[in-house]
């Protein structure tokens, strides 16, 4: 297997724990920051918080061009790479794009 389908499989993998562990870290930051609860409450919580594996923050994941899996220079609003958009572009393949001509 490839070094880039590696990466590919990681970060897959991120966005799957991502999801996986969204709903729970936002609840216990919830409890975590809310004065009106009990402290053992609180540090119960911070000691769940901090047990929620690091790999699932969004921050971690990367953007990464959806054909070719290259995770430099990727239009956001279509999750190509400008190599894989400027082919497609000039194609025709993409609705509402079209090459430039002066």
């Amino acid at each position: 297997m490839s070094r880039q389908n590696q990466l590919i499989l990681i970060d897959n993998l991120k966005r799957k724990l991502f999801i996986k562990y969204e709903i729970k870290r936002k609840i216990l930051i919830s409890i975590i920051y809310n004065k009106n609860l009990k402290n053992i409450y609180r540090y119960y919580s911070y000691f769940n918080f901090i047990k929620i594996s690091r790999i699932s923050l969004i921050t971690k994941q990367k953007n990464r061009c959806v054909e070719s899996g290259r995770a430099w220079s990727t239009v956001k609003f279509l999750n190509y790479s400008r190599f894989v958009f400027r082919n497609k572009s000039n194609n025709g393949n993409l609705p509402g794009f079209k090459r430039a001509s002066w």
